[in-house]
């Protein structure tokens, strides 16, 4: 393995509501795809191209690196099809649908899109640059809201590069993903409570971790 750089080049604006992108997810994600597990996670882990830390719990891989440009606004709507429903087509004993709550609730919920800088993301891990390179080229959008086009991605590019003291997690003393609050070369870092590897949404897993910041 080798240390390397990973940049997405976008063509689109992209959706990150939950905060900067983990590569180690991207491409266990893609992994899944390829050999068509289907969610939830199995019980056996999702092994990808990238080394572990020393301990195993986690890889040697960042978080989105990234500038903003521009930030738009707009919003996910759900009208429910009253006329639809009113129709023949359904029950003769529906006589009501609620849509201020239940399963038919209408909703208008705001979204924050980003238009990055140079139109990239970056990240930098070690690892097997081919594999990863073949993991990466599955996945041609990211972030959310992909099926309405966000986060369109033109090419991925997978080069070798010089490791700095603290690669690829700490650079000038910043976490560069969730790390153990003793992790070797931090300053001064900021703690929250994360789930320190994927799947990254299981909020069980969640414990004291220095986070990265004023990253997309």
């Amino acid at each position: 393995m080798e240390p390397l750089h990973v940049t997405a080049r976008l063509l689109t604006a992209i959706a990150l509501p939950g905060g900067p992108l983990a590569l180690d997810a991207l491409l266990a994600a893609a992994v899944c795809r390829r050999d068509d597990i289907p969610p939830p996670p199995p019980v056996r882990p999702i092994e990808i191209p990238v080394e572990r830390e020393p301990g195993g719990r986690f890889h040697l891989a960042t978080f989105s690196l990234g500038a903003a440009a521009r930030y738009d606004h707009r919003w996910v709507n759900r009208r429910f099809p009253i006329e639809i429903a009113q129709t023949p087509l359904g029950s003769l004993r529906i006589r009501r649908v609620h849509i201020s709550g239940g399963p038919a609730k209408s909703y208008r919920i705001p979204l924050e899109t980003i238009h990055l800088e140079a139109r990239r993301l970056d990240w930098y891990a070690v690892g097997e640059r081919r594999e990863i390179e073949e993991l990466l080229a599955i996945s041609r959008y990211i972030g959310k809201r992909r099926a309405v086009g966000l986060g369109r991605v033109e090419r991925w590019e997978v080069e070798p590069c010089e490791p700095w003291p603290g690669f690829p997690l700490v650079r000038d003393g910043r976490a560069l993903r969730p790390l153990p609050p003793d992790w070797p070369g931090l300053v001064e870092p900021v703690m929250e409570y994360r789930t320190i590897s994927y799947p990254y949404w299981d909020a069980t897993a969640r414990v004291l971790c220095a986070v990265p910041e004023g990253v997309c």
